[in-house]
């Protein structure tokens, strides 16, 4: 089979589901709703969803690495850090984050 046809009969597929749910839902009535809609069937969706994903992920990462760039939490952590390491500590933490962010979509470092 090849590809346009696997296309073709996903997105007949995905329509078969659509009326099938648009059935269900209103032999249900208007109380109950779907929680979730229905996972990626197409390449293209999937393709959406992991880079979805991946961008949340990234950003959870980046959030945590931004935390402890904050001084307080450096000294809370680390007392007996002298200023300039504290400084040195939340700069570097802020750096990660950023390079998190900034970070090319293959996850591969630059340079």
């Amino acid at each position: 089979m090849s590809g346009n046809e696997q296309r073709k009969q996903w997105a007949e597929h995905i329509e078969d589901e659509a009326r099938a749910l648009e059935a269900q839902q209103h032999a249900a009535g208007g109380t109950h709703t779907p929680v979730e809609g229905p996972l990626p069937y197409s390449a293209d969706q999937l393709a959406a969803a992991v880079a979805d994903a991946v961008a949340a992920e990234r950003e959870r990462c980046a959030a945590i690495a931004d935390r402890w760039g904050s001084e307080a939490r450096l000294r809370e952590a680390f007392g007996a850090f002298t200023q300039a390491e504290l400084r040195a500590a939340g700069a570097t933490a802020r750096a990660i984050g950023s390079d998190i962010r900034n970070a090319p979509a293959s996850g591969r470092p630059r340079g």
